[in-house]
């Protein structure tokens, strides 16, 4: 019988919750690839994405730590399932914003962080990257040197789609 109250608490306080809230909880567990925040009788799921607008830079067991008190915004909520998935990275300012806002068509320095058969990634902002196509690289004749991790370029930022949360760059002189 305790079961079957228990169940029927989280089910009544899952009623409670609506998409976009804020609330505080506690962290109950971190995993490589997601954590489970306590809201006061049920988890929500936690999934790396949400964490922070870092990509790479940062694990889940480097911003989260069992017991700490976090606010996070209730991005799902189903309560037939008894499941409920929340955000942390939403309350933060999302720097791809503020560089759109201060970079678009500018040119600045960047350092490539990753080269692909679609071009080079090129970090122009301490949490931003762009693409600079391989169609726009220039042919390195005179050295026979193909751009490579770590080189630094002189880029302009063409265009940034918020919604993709893409950044397109063109490779200017001195690059």
């Amino acid at each position: 019988m305790e079961g079957v109250r228990a169940s029927q608490a989280r089910q009544a306080f899952l009623r409670t919750l609506e998409k976009g809230q804020v609330r505080r909880g506690t962290v109950s567990s971190v995993g490589e690839v997601d954590a489970l925040i306590d809201l006061g009788g049920i988890d929500g799921l936690l999934r790396a994405p949400e964490v922070t607008w870092q990509r790479r830079e940062v694990t889940m067991d480097q911003v989260l730590r069992v017991g700490q008190d976090v606010t996070v915004t209730v991005l799902d909520v189903d309560a037939d399932r008894d499941w409920l998935t929340v955000s942390l990275k939403s309350l933060q300012d999302d720097p791809l914003r503020e560089f759109a806002r201060t970079h678009l068509g500018h040119v600045v320095p960047g350092r490539v962080t990753k080269v692909a058969s679609i071009g080079v990634f090129v970090r122009v902002h301490e949490h931003v990257e762009g693409l600079l196509s391989a169609s726009e690289l220039p042919e390195r004749e005179a050295d026979h040197q193909p751009l490579a991790i770590g080189d630094v370029l002189l880029v302009e930022v063409t265009e940034i789609n918020l919604d993709r949360r893409q950044v397109k760059l063109l490779l200017r002189d001195g690059g």
